[in-house]
């Protein structure tokens, strides 16, 4: 079960990156290799972030969602001012990471799932 989480938690950032490419200019530029390298980073960072500061244990679904939120603006504006010919606008960077965010909170939380399996 753990193993499906976190393929989810890094397949949303890659779908949503994907489908908003078509509707937000300055994401036309991404190719599917740095929407990949994008998707990793953000579940790279949400994943460090969780062990780190055991983020688990102390807050619920939504601000684990604002949390996702964060590190999802943050790495697709910094990384995308990186990329040649990839000037997203601050505007798409939230809106991205607003859509992220919020489908991250639909993702169980590891810990309780953790819970879940080893009362079985």
């Amino acid at each position: 079960m753990r193993i499906i989480i976190e393929i989810l938690r890094f397949l949303v950032p890659f779908v949503v990156l994907y489908t908003i490419g078509y509707y937000v200019a300055g994401f036309s530029a991404l190719t599917v290799s740095w929407i990949f390298v994008l998707s990793l980073l953000i579940f790279l960072g949400d994943w460090l972030l969780e062990m780190v500061f055991h983020l688990d244990r102390y807050f619920g679904r939504f601000h684990k969602g604002i949390i996702s939120f964060l590190v999802s603006a943050v790495v697709i504006f910094m990384i995308t001012q990186i990329i040649e010919g990839g000037n997203v606008p601050i505007s798409g960077a939230l809106l991205a990471a607003i859509i992220i965010g919020g489908l991250m909170t639909l993702i169980p939380d590891l810990a309780r799932v953790s819970i879940g399996e080893e009362k079985k």
